[in-house]
């Protein structure tokens, strides 16, 4: 049977670990807690659980956060969810399945349902529901190298594999959750321009907001949410503004 290692970034995530440890641990043969400086009882449910080690380790950007992670983990198939993504028992039992008849693809996808503002969404910028982000892989041949520091991806496969069942990501329980995660995002995003040494113009600046906000309300079907839709479409205003306005203030400060 192939031995699996699964990692999951915490920060104050008390909410959910408790729930997402407690189905992991029926198919992980190591649990790593990679957390970032949590004061709530995120340390505390962790202790209760066997096999799962909690290491601290100062965050920088989510990418640096999943290149240590991986790089503490003990075997090569490495199993990775958010701290506020929950498998269901069809995911779970799918695993246990090709733990025992053995991995045949690089890099495994499975299927994500968002779940925003405790609401079952059809679209949060920049991403679709559901989608199926890789969430399982040899790091032999994957890795994060050349992920952005936000929004980060695996890359490096050469074949890829569906695994049945799904995550659900619930996540903006409230809207000072979204402000908060909307600061970070927006940095994380405006560095990944810097880095690139691409700086936007006033154009930019000025619509690609506006369309940012077309497209995921009317577009990606975020209308059909209600209330929940409009708040998001402005959400997307906010984030590529943001980011585009505190790219350009780095780069004519430099």
């Amino acid at each position: 049977m192939t031995k699996i290692s699964f990692y999951v970034l915490t920060f104050n995530s008390e909410m959910y670990i408790e729930s997402i440890l407690n189905k992991i641990q029926h198919i992980a043969d190591e649990i790593l807690i990679i957390d970032s400086g949590s004061t709530d009882k995120t340390k505390e449910i962790v202790s209760t659980f066997a096999n799962t080690a909690f290491i601290f380790n100062k965050f920088e950007d989510f990418k640096q956060q999943r290149i240590f992670a991986e790089k503490s983990c003990k075997f090569d198939m490495i199993l990775f969810l958010d701290s506020d993504e929950e498998p269901n028992d069809e995911l779970i039992n799918s695993i246990k399945h090709l733990k025992s008849t053995g991995f045949v693809y690089d890099a495994y996808r499975i299927k994500r349902l968002w779940n925003v503002l405790k609401k079952d969404v059809h679209s949060i910028y920049p991403i679709c529901s559901p989608d199926y982000p890789i969430r399982l892989y040899n790091r032999k041949s994957c890795n994060f190298n050349d992920s952005p520091l936000c929004h980060e991806q695996v890359s490096g496969y050469s074949s890829e594999g569906i695994i049945s069942g799904h995550i659900k990501h619930i996540t903006f329980e409230n809207f000072k959750t979204l402000k908060r995660k909307l600061k970070l995002y927006t940095n994380l995003a405006a560095n990944d321009l810097i880095l690139k040494n691409k700086k936007p113009s006033n154009l930019k600046i000025v619509f690609n907001p506006i369309g940012a906000f077309i497209k995921w309300y009317v577009f990606k079907s975020g209308f059909k949410d209600g209330i929940v839709g409009v708040q998001l479409g402005v959400y997307a205003y906010l984030y590529t503004l943001k980011k585009y306005n505190k790219a350009q203030k780095f780069l004519n400060q430099h």
